[in-house]
């Protein structure tokens, strides 16, 4: 719906006067041009004058603001809206002590983000009255000369006196440090307690054990918030472990880090899906997180007056516990239920017919060797199992219904990160707050030049895969892999082989935009009446939106009250996801091993913020 609305033409500030001297602290200097800035922005926050925002904020301004003025994440553009924004919410935060990064990457420097734009840029930090934040600050300078902010950040990194215990907060650790002393108990009796909640009730459930869920608990039980996450598979790391044989994680490892505890210096660019699975376990256990395994939640019902939950645990071994948390963080995994498709004549196709999600490998679903495989959808599962087969001797053809993106891991995917998340960036904290700090239609529209770039790095991939038939699609604003990753979840590739194949004609593509007519005995007809002789078809045709998967888990009472999940609201933020689902003690909580570690800190912050009875 929104999508032609966060297509926006930078430099919406038009070309903006150079800088004419660089150095740091030269009289028109980047250092100096922005703690000018920000010191008046400071005095105009601290007067809750409103009106005299124009005096700082670009008529064109955005300002993405994630909890530091709302117990929200919100993009606001323009200086009217951003105006209301701040009488609204002004008053009850009182921002003070804004101070700029002096030293290292993000220290006030001049960036020249696409041709025409050039902005001072910095990172700082500040208070409110509840908390402590940094922010990015981004300004241009307007044809008066005057330097005024067109794209600000401000995030809430911690509450005050809720601090995560953690650095100069660590917890003690000594037997003198336990309450009621060791007589009580030493650490391992005390932690078999807590695992299995027999003093207490945890205040927050959260359902499922991957990333998603791991990061938001370690970042709760660091905030002082009890919480048990729920797994129904047998191990933590089996919802890795469990997927296709040949898996490995996408994304670089310097981008991949978990809340408190990186990778070591020796570990994989790229991690196997075992690997990662073995990580996640030793995750749960060094971060002493709870988790109950093969167990599974339902039923479950809300109470608005009590603003608790009841909810039925199923364990392991039968028994049935009931418990009563204030909060349920669904982290079931990035999307939904899969999406499988039925066609006529499917019941009598006397081949082999499964979802790529139930996919595990070609050498063990039969012989694969001379076996004709179709594979339906060309996104990145689709690929590596099409890949898979060819390797394991099948006869492989992919079908194509729009175009993909495709993006190398060898060349684009690093181009991605250079500077950010790798062995030349910042602490991971400060990549983090960096990495969001632009407003989403913002980094789509910045994403197009580099998507270009990355194209040209590819351009021997770009040529063979069309030559091949392979249908390529960079965006309908051409801005690449992040706003598919965002708006649909899908619709791209990250090559780690498999296009080369479909350059050499090893596997081959077809065409049909209109879909799938309907199924034969030994064979699959495209809409056209293209017949595919078939002994496997494999519909790699991805997942539903996460609400059916709560829906499914906690009925139609919770799942009617919850948002859509994912895609852009009118501002340009993401739905439901790490923010308010639209009911009241329930949290969406997803998306890849980097977006987990930043946004689980919100949606404790968020949950914490309420036990603490700051959000009422």
């Amino acid at each position: 719906m929104f999508a032609e609305r966060h297509t926006i033409q930078l430099p919406a500030a038009g070309k903006t006067a150079p800088v004419l001297q660089v150095e740091e602290k030269k009289p028109n200097g980047p250092f100096t041009i922005a703690q000018q800035w920000l010191t008046k922005l400071e005095s105009v926050l601290k007067s809750n004058d409103v009106s005299a925002l124009s005096t700082v904020m670009h008529q064109d301004s955005w300002w993405r603001d994630m909890l530091a003025f709302s117990w929200d994440i919100r993009t606001i553009h323009g200086l009217d809206k951003l105006s209301q924004y701040f009488s609204d919410n002004l008053a009850h935060t009182t921002p003070s002590n804004l101070k700029l990064r002096t030293s290292g990457k993000f220290a006030p420097n001049v960036q020249t983000p696409i041709d025409g734009l050039e902005w001072v840029e910095s990172m700082f930090d500040f208070e409110t009255k509840v908390g402590r934040g940094s922010g990015m600050l981004r300004l241009v300078q307007g044809v008066d000369g005057e330097w005024k902010g067109y794209m600000i950040y401000t995030a809430l990194q911690e509450l005050k006196g809720h601090e995560e215990a953690a650095g100069h907060t660590r917890p003690h650790g000594g037997n003198n440090s336990l309450v009621g002393g060791a007589i009580k108990g030493n650490w391992l009796e005390r932690r078999e307690r807590q695992k299995e909640f027999l003093d207490e009730e945890p205040k927050v459930i959260i359902v499922g054990a991957g990333q998603s869920g791991l990061n938001t608990a370690a970042r709760l039980q660091a905030m002082g918030v009890s919480c048990l996450l729920i797994d129904r598979n047998a191990h933590v790391g089996d919802n890795w472990r469990s997927r296709y044989r040949t898996l490995v994680t996408h994304d670089p490892v310097q981008y991949t880090h978990m809340a408190f505890l990186p990778f070591p210096s020796n570990w994989p660019l790229f991690t196997p899906k075992d690997k990662l699975g073995d990580w996640l376990e030793s995750y749960a256990s060094l971060m002493e997180l709870n988790v109950w395994t093969s167990s599974t939640v339902g039923p479950a019902s809300y109470s608005d007056e009590s603003k608790n939950w009841t909810i039925d645990v199923k364990r392991a071994d039968g028994s049935t516990r009931v418990l009563h948390p204030n909060h349920v963080v669904f982290a079931t995994g990035h999307a939904g239920e899969a999406k499988f498709p039925t066609f006529p004549g499917q019941a009598d196709f006397k081949g082999t017919v499964y979802h790529g999600s139930q996919h595990q490998d070609a050498s063990i679903t039969g012989a694969a060797a001379g076996k004709r495989v179709v594979v339906i959808g060309t996104g990145n599962s689709g690929h590596d199992i099409s890949q898979n087969y060819y390797e394991n001797k099948a006869t492989v053809t992919m079908v194509q219904r729009r175009g993909t993106y495709v993006i190398s891991a060898a060349k684009g995917l690093s181009m991605l990160h250079e500077g950010m998340y790798d062995e030349t960036g910042p602490k991971i904290e400060d990549a983090d707050i960096a990495g969001q700090s632009l407003p989403i239609p913002a980094q789509f529209a910045l994403n197009v030049g580099l998507t270009e770039k990355i194209k040209q790095v590819e351009i021997g991939n770009v040529e063979g895969l069309t030559k091949a038939g392979f249908k390529l699609d960079f965006g309908d604003d051409k801005s690449g892999i992040y706003r598919k990753y965002i708006t649909r979840g899908g619709g791209y590739y990250i090559d780690v082989g498999c296009s080369q194949l479909i350059i050499d004609g090893k596997i081959a593509i077809k065409q049909s935009p209109d879909g799938i007519s309907h199924f034969e005995s030994d064979s699959l007809v495209l809409a056209d009446g293209t017949r595919l002789p078939a002994d496997v078809i494999v519909l790699a045709t991805g997942f539903d939106n996460m609400r059916t998967s709560a829906r499914k888990i906690f009925g139609d009472k919770v799942a009617d009250r919850c948002k859509d999940v994912w895609d852009l609201d009118e501002e340009g933020e993401v739905n439901a996801m790490w923010r308010p689902s639209g009911h009241p003690g329930f949290w969406f909580m997803g998306g890849s091993l980097a977006l987990c570690r930043t946004y689980s800190r919100f949606v404790a912050l968020q949950i914490k913020a309420h036990e603490v009875g700051m959000i009422r």
